[in-house]
């Protein structure tokens, strides 16, 4: 949950929006899977808003990753197995 509410911020910030364009595609996309059913489905995706939320949440959080990963500076660092596994939150003896 608060991974969602820190993309969505993020994506605010960044005046991220999902298109109708985009929202129909996603639609459609979800139509196809049911053989024989499409336009059934696409017509009840195209009625019901909730149904599209779902589709649109996971189209706007994909926007927000795409511009951190845009963002990210990457910086390899030599570090030994030690030091990689200190703050490891495995169990007590395990790994060792």
């Amino acid at each position: 949950m608060r991974l969602g509410l820190v993309l969505a911020e993020i994506g605010r910030a960044r005046g991220v929006s999902v298109t109708d364009e985009e929202l129909a595609q996603a639609m459609r996309a979800e139509a196809m899977r049911y053989r024989g059913q499409e336009q059934q489905v696409f017509d009840l995706l195209r009625q019901n808003p909730n149904a599209q939320a779902q589709l649109r949440a996971p189209l706007y959080e994909d926007k927000v990753v795409e511009i951190l990963f845009g963002l990210a500076q990457i910086k390899d660092k030599k570090v030994s197995k030690a030091e990689l596994m200190k703050d490891d939150e495995l169990p007590e003896g395990y790994g060792d």
